[in-house]
């Protein structure tokens, strides 16, 4: 059953949202259990319209100490609302803007304000004033799954990592089963999978112009692919293509070991072993199934995310 958020009431009263892109905080323990621009129409009841002096107030008047990080959309900064929330604004830049007409931003709006998941940032609001192009997101306290694999920040254990796995493939089985044409996120990585103030998994980062929204079987299973990348750096511990390693493809590293039934040598061993790998190479298993070259032998994410959930339910996190 799909895991929907709440969205503002439609009194016009706004519902906090509890976690909101973003760099992680502090480190914690993790191991421990006004008027409308006119050429947009605001999203009914969803997305709250803001002021470009507001934002520009929020994020000190978009200072780079306040950035998250950027990208070829734009920048992506850290901002405090007057009401104390804590958000992350994604500023197009001037090529976007270019290349995105008005009629294009619209239909990027619409689709944002429906889409409302506990797995996915969501979309809180927006402002397109004075030539600029402002997107307001939840903002996610722990930074990105790749952050933690990666980035020398606290690791993860595997009960963490497992559950990360299974709601990340739950928002991009929402992406593509709940949405209606489905989109595809085509950008799927663990830099994109952002981290929550519980530590749940948020996908992020799809754009939502004509090009990604494809239903053909083929390109959703591209996702699919690089779901699967993901899960074997979350089982290993290594990044999607190092250098340092031989072969640098994590996908040729691990791929060959598991079909031999030697999964159990592509698990991190920089940190502590499970009693019990057996859901480790469970998933394994599902990580090899997903990196298929042929787009036709690939499960779909919905079969990705029920086996991953079975692993959870079965509590074989051990």
């Amino acid at each position: 059953r799909p895991c929907t958020v709440a969205s503002p009431q439609e009194d016009g009263t706004k519902k906090q949202f509890k976690s909101c892109i973003g760099k992680p905080e502090l480190e914690t323990d993790i191991n421990a259990d006004l008027h409308p621009p006119p050429s947009v129409a605001p999203c009914p009841g969803m997305a709250q319209v803001f002021r470009l002096s507001e934002l520009k107030d929020a994020t000190n008047g978009f200072k780079e100490f306040n950035e998250l990080g950027r990208g070829s959309y734009g920048f992506v900064y850290r901002a405090v609302l007057t009401d104390g929330r804590q958000v992350a604004v994604k500023r197009a830049n001037a090529a976007t803007i270019i290349h995105t007409n008005s009629r294009e931003f619209e239909m990027e709006l619409e689709i944002l304000c429906k889409i409302r998941h506990c797995n996915i940032v969501n979309l809180l609001g927006y402002c397109s004033e004075m030539g600029e192009r402002l997107l307001v997101y939840e903002y996610m306290p722990h930074g990105t799954l790749y952050d933690h694999l990666h980035g020398g920040l606290s690791p993860l254990n595997w009960s963490v990592r497992l559950k990360i796995s299974m709601q990340a493939a739950k928002g991009l089985e929402y992406l593509h089963k709940e949405i209606v044409p489905p989109i595809v996120h085509r950008d799927v990585k663990s830099s994109n999978i952002l981290l929550d103030s519980e530590w749940g998994a948020r996908i992020a980062d799809f754009g939502l112009l004509t090009s990604n929204i494809l239903t053909e079987t083929p390109y959703l299973k591209t996702d699919v692919y690089n779901y699967g990348i993901v899960l074997l750096e979350i089982l290993s511990g290594r990044k999607a293509y190092d250098r340092d390693y031989t072969p640098p493809s994590v996908v040729e590293w691990a791929v060959p070991l598991i079909r031999k039934g030697k999964g159990a040598a592509t698990i991190d061993r920089y940190i502590a072993l499970p009693r019990n790998v057996e859901p480790l190479l469970k998933l394994a298993d599902i990580a090899e199934k997903a990196v298929r070259e042929k787009p036709s032998e690939r499960p779909t994410m919905l079969e990705v995310a029920s086996s991953l959930e079975q692993i959870v339910k079965d509590g074989l996190i051990l």
